[in-house]
């Protein structure tokens, strides 16, 4: 038999770009705030300046740079107030898609659950930090999407996708296993759980997820709210 070889996936310019840009922003070498100069980058990329407007436009659709009038381009930066306010929205959003989708799931969701979940794991154990919060990512997304409302996932994804990068590398913490095996706690309660103690589980999860960014973020170095204090969701 002819040998077997794995299907290779054809990219763009512009997504060669995107990818570029990714890696800079999750390994800390853009940083939230930083100015991103179209033509400067295509010189360095050697690629067109179209190519990279392109793809700084596809990521301004998903949150990580923002594209101001007649001032630039500019890495992706969140004010503590800005935090807060999208991760307690994230909570109401996110219970909510857990519970639509508790009804809905079934034996072979759960393991696709619990194989992103491994690979999180093993991505907090080996301290690849894109690997860690781009799998993460894919588990939350896929609980949203398993809600069965497209509606509520896009919109979840629209808010969340850049706090999943720039929340966390703006912290400076680590990204440990032990953050990733807390995520078996909402497939527990997915697999076991009735209401009310379903609701209760999942919402003391999401919250622990979101108290420990706000406090990490603030502390570390992101800035106070108004009124010098770190607020606490």
């Amino acid at each position: 038999m002819p040998p077997s070889f794995p299907e290779i996936e054809p990219l763009s310019l512009s997504d060669r770009v995107i990818n570029a840009l990714k890696d800079a922003f999750f390994s800390g070498q853009l940083k939230p705030g930083d100015a991103i100069v179209e033509r400067e980058l295509a010189r360095q990329m050697k690629v067109g300046t179209p190519v990279v407007r392109e793809a700084l436009i596809s990521l301004q659709g998903q949150g990580f740079v923002r594209r101001i009038t007649n001032t630039g381009t500019f890495v992706t930066q969140f004010s503590v107030d800005e935090v807060r306010q999208l991760y307690t929205l994230r909570l109401e959003l996110e219970v909510l898609a857990f519970t639509w989708a508790r009804p809905r799931i079934t034996e072979a969701d759960l393991r696709e659950l619990s194989r992103l979940i491994g690979i999180v794991v093993q991505a907090g154990e080996s301290g690849n930090r894109r690997e860690f919060l781009e799998r993460d990512y894919a588990f939350h997304k896929r609980c949203w999407a398993l809600s069965g409302n497209t509606y509520l996932a896009d919109t979840l994804d629209r808010l969340m996708a850049p706090l999943f990068a720039f929340v966390v590398l703006a912290s400076g913490a680590p990204l440990t296993a032990s953050m990733g095996r807390e995520h078996y706690e909402l497939i527990n309660a997915l697999q076991n759980l009735q209401e009310p103690e379903f609701t209760s589980a999942i919402r003391k999860t999401l919250s622990g997820f979101a108290s420990r960014w706000l406090s990490i973020f603030a502390d570390g170095s992101g800035p106070t709210d108004s009124s010098g204090q770190v607020p606490v969701l």
